[in-house]
């Protein structure tokens, strides 16, 4: 019976040693802002693209948050003025019908524009890889091949360009 008092009470203080060590009775962690070293009531984060580490006043993120809208502004501005731009000559466009969007397959940037003649130059330059041999420039049929990686070779082939090319490598 003894033994059996000695274990509750055993048990009891390491329940209350648990509780005073618990984050209840344990002082608050001051935090700062990073940028004006105030005391913080309210911890704001920063933003991933501010590239800071540590908590801001509401003040300094309503700050920073301005910059960075006007920061992304302007950039967006500038976008805008590139865009009367030809991306491949360089000439100014000043009518809108001269301006013309490249087609998604040509692989070039998002959001550029191009005059009338490179519009017509990289249309017949993507319809002749589209169209004919690469190798010999024979107007391909229905059937087309593909070069292997390997061969470092852009565009489509025909069969006997294939086959000579197959047969070479190997």
């Amino acid at each position: 019976m003894l033994a059996k008092y000695v274990l509750v009470l055993e048990n009891r203080s390491v329940c209350q040693n648990r509780w005073r060590k618990s984050q209840f009775f344990k002082k608050k962690l001051v935090h700062r802002c990073v940028k004006c070293d105030k005391e913080l009531i309210h911890k704001y984060k920063a933003q991933a693209e501010w590239n800071m580490q540590g908590f801001l006043c509401s003040s300094c993120h309503i700050e920073m948050t301005k910059e960075f809208i006007a920061r992304q502004q302007e950039e967006k501005r500038k976008l805008e003025i590139s865009l009367h731009i030809c991306a491949v000559c360089k000439k100014e466009l000043l009518l809108e019908s001269d301006r013309y969007k490249p087609r998604w397959q040509w692989n070039m940037e998002r959001g550029i524009t191009l005059c009338k003649g490179c519009y017509e130059i990289k249309s017949t330059e993507y319809e002749r890889t589209l169209n004919y041999c690469v190798i010999c420039e024979t107007r391909l049929g229905f059937i087309r091949y593909n070069p292997k990686p390997k061969w470092n070779i852009q565009g489509q082939l025909c069969r006997k360009c294939w086959d000579k090319e197959n047969h070479e490598r190997h």
